[in-house]
C-alpha cells in the first residue's frame, strides 16, 4: 500500500536542503552603499554618454539578405572533378610507367656508399687509449686533515 514511501523517504533530505538554499537566496541581503556596480563607475564618461544618446531603431530593411549557398549539384561536380584528377594522377604515377635507366651506375654508387670505412685505430692506439682511460679513472687522493 505504500508504493512511494521509500522514494519520498530517500529524497526528503535533498529536497529540504534545496528548499533551505532557496530561502537563503531569496532573503534580502544587507544594504550596500557601494556604487562600483553602476555602469558610470565602470566605463569612461564619454562611453556612457554615447550609450545613453538616442539612436535610430533598426528596421526590417536593415536585416541582411540570406546568403546564396551553391546547390548540391555544384558540390557533386567539385567532388567528381577531384576524384577524376586523383584517378589521373594515380594512372600517371603507376609502376608501369617507370623505366629503370642507368641502373648499373646507381648500383655501383650504392655499393660504394654501403662499404664500411677502413679501421682507423691500430693495436697500439687502442692500448694507449685504454691506459689513458685507466689513469683518468683512478680516484683523486683523499684530502689530508
Amino acid at each position: 500500500m505504500k508504493a512511494f514511501a521509500r522514494d519520498f523517504s530517500m529524497t526528503w533530505p535533498t529536497a529540504g536542503g534545496l528548499g533551505a538554499a532557496a530561502l537563503m537566496l531569496a532573503a534580502p541581503g544587507p544594504a550596500r552603499a557601494d556604487t562600483s556596480c553602476q555602469p558610470s563607475a565602470l566605463l569612461p564618461p564619454d562611453m556612457v554618454a554615447a550609450a545613453r544618446a538616442p539612436h535610430p531603431y533598426p528596421t526590417f530593411c536593415s536585416i541582411p539578405a540570406i546568403p546564396q549557398v551553391p546547390p548540391a549539384e555544384h558540390y557533386k561536380e567539385v567532388v567528381t572533378e577531384t576524384r577524376l584528377a586523383g584517378a589521373e594522377l594515380v594512372q600517371e604515377t603507376s609502376a608501369s610507367n617507370w623505366t629503370l635507366e642507368q641502373s648499373e651506375a646507381f648500383a655501383t654508387g650504392a655499393r660504394q656508399e654501403a662499404t664500411p670505412p677502413p679501421a682507423v685505430t691500430t693495436e697500439t692506439d687502442t692500448e694507449a687509449f685504454i691506459r689513458e682511460m685507466k689513469r683518468r679513472a683512478t680516484p683523486p687522493p683523499r684530502p689530508r686533515r
